[in-house]
């Protein structure tokens, strides 16, 4: 390989890091709506040049998750049935994607399911509820949930689907108590797929982002 397409590599590499990154603030509420997107800012924020940031902007962008607006670049702000729509689609990819996970997911694929719920366990072992933690854990759950399906077209069809999450403004508004019920819920899901029982891991994964609907609709 030439030096050239080893720069080239590495850009690009680095370009996907740094927009996975963004995506990832943008859906889980770091980066709330019609907060302004600057490039430099975000770039020190991540530690990375202008240019990466520049490409993952444009991306953003493309996927509707960023605007141009007067006051410059801003996150997009969902209406309600826009969001009514992305769980409604969510619950279609995600739910065989637990299907599938039951049927195929790898010993390895297992183990990354059950250390999620560890960290899940160790956030709610504290007296005060980290929210932006919580929120964070449940993002690295149902992700673990789309790569233990081993498909990766669906993985990326449910990741450019993911333009809006259970973030840190419905965390906010959710009690102790709800958090505890999903956390149970995840602990089931995960249950389900290990004891290779698609139908009921479908299931449960359905109900259980439909139910994190019904938070956002009380609040959007």
């Amino acid at each position: 390989m030439t030096a050239t397409n080893t720069g080239e590599l590495g850009q690009s590499s680095l370009s996907e890091t740094v927009y996975t990154a963004v995506h990832q603030r943008i859906v889980t509420g770091v980066y709330r709506p019609n907060q302004r997107l600057v490039e430099t800012e975000i770039a020190a924020e991540l530690g990375a040049s202008r240019t990466p940031v520049r490409e993952a902007l444009v991306r953003l962008i493309k996927d509707g998750l960023a605007v141009r607006s007067r006051h410059g670049l801003m996150v997009r702000e969902f209406t309600l049935p826009e969001v009514r729509e992305i769980y409604e689609v969510r619950a279609a990819i995600e739910g065989y994607a637990a299907r599938l996970a039951a049927e195929r997911s790898t010993p390895e694929a297992l183990a990354d399911l059950e250390e999620t719920l560890h960290h899940h366990a160790r956030t709610s072992q504290h007296d005060v509820v980290d929210r932006a933690q919580v929120v964070e854990t449940n993002a690295e759950f149902h992700n673990a949930v789309l790569a233990a399906a081993g498909n990766h077209r669906m993985q990326s069809l449910a990741t450019s689907n993911l333009s809006y999450f259970f973030n840190i403004e419905a965390a906010a508004v959710t009690s102790d108590e709800a958090l505890a019920v999903a956390l149970g819920e995840h602990q089931q899901i995960y249950e389900a797929i290990r004891d290779r029982d698609g139908d009921r891991a479908e299931t449960i994964v359905r109900g259980h982002i439909m139910a994190g609907l019904k938070v956002i609709e009380s609040f959007l």
